[in-house]
């Protein structure tokens, strides 16, 4: 048989060969697969001519890379185009060579080429300027043009989209991938973590460990990932943070360890979230929270300003920003009040006024704290409303806080009466004066529970909105500064919260969750009230949170069995808590040091250092908004076959 398939008289080898030449597009020749394949190196980058075009007059370099803009056809005689090399950086290329002026006409955007070259000099006015008082610019005049690979007509018509990230295919991202912005996105990236591994390594003596990506499925907060065996009922789990595993490592003898950890849940998908995403994660033992603190305020202050070159600016005790120094620590209970939210921007003076005195009456009794946000001289004759964005209710997840427009002078006197209806008002002159609304403002107001599980508030969401909406109204800074602040003293639990028809949040004030997780200490102070009032107690958990962003949390961690259990079983009412955490336990119980940690939220933080406001950025290849890779189009159905061998079975 294998004897007559090799035989070219053999009819069915005939009849695949026919098909082949039928199916197949022409295929390259035997001088073509020699340029594609056997290429000269580059000699230069755009960007090494650039730091030293002096020394480069009339020298014939090799350029590899991209066509950028569609060439310029200007008769037989001469063509332009721009060449845009692997660093992301331009440069216009020229010849008079007919030959290669045919092959440059030919061209067609993002077809892959080998130059070479005489570097050639021309002059532009421009701001920076030569000896002659002009910017050095040059031009690659052409001696041998190569065409790697050719692109089809597809990328110029995504040409348009090359400014529109938001619109460009994602099935293409590897297109969009090749512009500048996203290179420079990815090589800031790499920067970062081996500026990472480099410090925590070299200069804090942390050691790097990879830690099982299959784990078990345990109750830690967010829907996780589950990964079938063939085994029947018994499935793994991908970790949502290696949280046990690296607090194993502490029983375990390490001092000091870290990864560059890849996590993974199963949850609702907006600007900041990604079902797998990336933390630096660390654990300290023999530490505690201020230790790890230290080291993560070192380590984020080293990546901004070795990289990012722009030192993280923090508050002081009378508002204004400073660079240097330790960044300032808040309590979760102030920036609640403050701002609404356990993750405030702190780039904006905007802050909520506590008017709980002024209300006579609570509309609900559960909810006595009585708020108001100001927005002063956002209306004006151009936009005499409020805009859609900040008080739609789509924006708010559960309710919205109430708006009213001093928009006439009436209202300016009137408005405590508005308001009356549903907050019963007292002393409405000294609240006239303590507000002094004018002509152009506008009122938002709502009321909240003291300690809040709402979060953000209704007023802290707004305040989120607003921002956005007016980025430069309030700002106590440069557009392009970062302000970063610690907050510190969350409640340890919150109560579950149960549906209801009342527009207010209803809880379950006998059942309990954990805030960060369930391994995390309480506060000392409050060691007593774990055991009589666990919602009233605070945890050692601590936040990093850079232009209203959680960059990251952790917590110093309970290292006692004992207390572990009784938080696991009675506090959480996790009753199976042996069969899901009796490995964590045994290693408490056998001489487990203290230990604190912090994980990094990567891919934000890298969303911050670039300037931009989706971690989508910073990721090579982003899932969309309903989880879908549309470059490899998974997730991807299975047959029924395979899903056998998994004891699944598909019910649709």
């Amino acid at each position: 048989m294998l004897r007559l398939l090799r035989s070219t008289r053999s009819p069915l080898v005939r009849s695949l060969h026919a098909t082949s030449r039928a199916s197949l597009p022409r295929l390259p020749t035997k001088e073509e697969v020699f340029t594609k394949f056997q290429f000269p190196k580059y000699t230069n980058t755009i960007n090494s001519i650039n730091k030293d075009i002096h020394s480069h007059w009339d020298q014939t370099v090799t350029l590899q890379g991209w066509i950028d803009k569609k060439p310029k056809k200007l008769g037989k005689k001469i063509a332009f185009a721009t060449l845009r090399d692997f660093e992301g950086n331009f440069t216009q290329i020229i010849s008079k060579d007919p030959e290669i002026v045919s092959k440059i006409q030919k061209s067609q955007i993002e077809d892959c080429i080998s130059i070479t070259g005489k570097i050639t000099k021309r002059f532009a006015k421009a701001d920076q300027s030569s000896e002659e008082g002009e910017e050095v610019r040059w031009d690659l005049d052409i001696q041998e043009f190569n065409t790697l690979n050719s692109s089809d007509v597809l990328t110029s018509q995504l040409e348009a989209l090359k400014t529109l990230p938001n619109e460009f295919p994602q099935q293409y991202r590897y297109l969009q991938l090749r512009l500048p912005y996203f290179q420079n996105a990815l090589k800031t990236r790499s920067d970062a973590s081996n500026l990472i591994r480099n410090y925590l390594i070299n200069e804090l003596k942390f050691m790097e460990i990879e830690t099982p990506l299959l784990f078990k499925s345990t109750p830690e907060g967010a829907r996780e990932f589950l990964v079938p065996t063939r085994k029947s009922n018994l499935f793994y789990a991908l970790p949502q943070s290696p949280q046990q595993y690296k607090q194993l490592l502490m029983a375990s003898g390490v001092k000091n360890y870290f990864q560059i950890a890849r996590c993974f849940r199963d949850e609702d998908l907006r600007s900041d979230r990604q079902p797998e995403f990336t933390q630096v994660d660390l654990e300290m033992s023999f530490a505690n929270a201020r230790d790890v603190q230290d080291v993560i305020e070192s380590t984020v202050q080293k990546i901004f300003r070795d990289i990012g070159k722009n030192e993280l600016l923090t508050l002081n005790e009378d508002g204004s920003v400073r660079k240097g120094g330790d960044l300032i620590h808040l309590n979760y209970d102030e920036v609640i009040a403050k701002y609404g939210i356990d993750k405030p921007d702190l780039r904006s003076t905007l802050e909520i006024v506590n008017l709980t005195g002024f209300c006579e009456i609570p509309e609900n009794p559960e909810f006595p704290v009585f708020e108001a946000l100001v927005l002063r001289g956002v209306l004006d004759e151009s936009n005499q409303h409020i805009p859609q964005n900040i008080a739609n209710m789509t924006q708010y997840s559960k309710r919205k806080p109430y708006f009213l427009e001093i928009s006439t002078p009436d209202l300016q006197k009137s408005w405590t009466e508005q308001i009356s209806s549903k907050f019963q008002l007292k002393n409405t002159a000294q609240l006239h004066e303590k507000l002094n609304l004018q002509i152009g403002d506008v009122l938002v107001y709502s009321d909240r529970a003291e300690t809040s599980y709402e979060n953000p508030t209704p007023l802290g969401r707004c305040r989120q909105l607003a921002i956005e909406e007016y980025p430069d109204r309030w700002r106590r800074c440069s557009e392009h500064e970062n302000v970063a602040l610690w907050v510190e003293n969350f409640p340890l639990f919150n109560p579950v919260e149960i549906e209801g028809n009342s527009g207010y949040p209803i809880y379950d004030y006998k059942k309990f969750e954990a805030t960060h997780h369930p391994f995390t200490m309480v506060q000392l102070e409050d060691y007593d009230q774990l055991f009589q009032n666990p919602l009233s107690v605070k945890g050692d958990h601590y936040d990093l949170v850079i232009n209203g962003m959680e960059i990251g949390g952790g917590s110093r961690r309970i290292h006692d069995a004992e207390i572990q259990k009784y938080v696991l079983s009675e506090v959480l009412q996790i009753k199976n808590h042996d069969e899901l955490f009796g490995h964590l336990l045994k290693a408490l119980e056998l001489g487990c040091p203290p230990h604190a940690g912090f994980a990094i939220g990567f891919d934000r933080l890298m969303t911050i250092l670039i300037n931009s406001n989706t971690i989508r950025d910073v990721i090579a290849f982003p899932k969309t908004s309903n989880g879908s890779d549309l470059v490899v189009s998974s997730p991807s159905a299975v047959s029924d076959k395979n899903l056998k061998e998994y004891f699944i079975k598909n019910i649709d």
